[in-house]
């Protein structure tokens, strides 16, 4: 397998930035990774209050501890704040920007073969 296609391979199965590590270009990866990081780590921490405030209400009462009544209670949620839209347009863009930079920075590095 050539560089390129292994270095866009990582990045689109690993995590934005991962091919630019395996080219060993750490802040050209940081410019991926570090959004994407940022936005994922919005998303848990939206997750985890969502499940906990779950748990809360389960505990009091207010919520049978049933499958089927959580599930009911998430998607009669609104869709989310504006910032979870943004951080989801980030992460798709750093992801998508990572695997095709990737590609064709490794393709740039790498002579063409006669």
């Amino acid at each position: 397998m050539n560089r390129a296609l292994a270095a866009a391979l990582l990045s689109a199965f690993v995590f934005p930035g991962a091919g630019h590590l395996y080219l060993r270009r750490p802040r050209r990866a940081g410019l991926f990774l570090v959004p994407a990081l940022l936005a994922a780590a919005v998303y848990v921490d939206d997750i985890t209050t969502q499940a906990s405030r779950m748990v809360d209400q389960i505990l009091a009462g207010t919520l049978a501890p049933d499958p089927a009544a959580i599930a009911a209670r998430l998607h009669a949620q609104d869709g989310g704040s504006p910032l979870l839209t943004l951080c989801g347009f980030i992460l798709v863009a750093a992801w998508i920007g990572s695997i095709v930079d990737a590609f064709v920075v490794a393709r740039r590095a790498t002579p063409p073969a006669r």
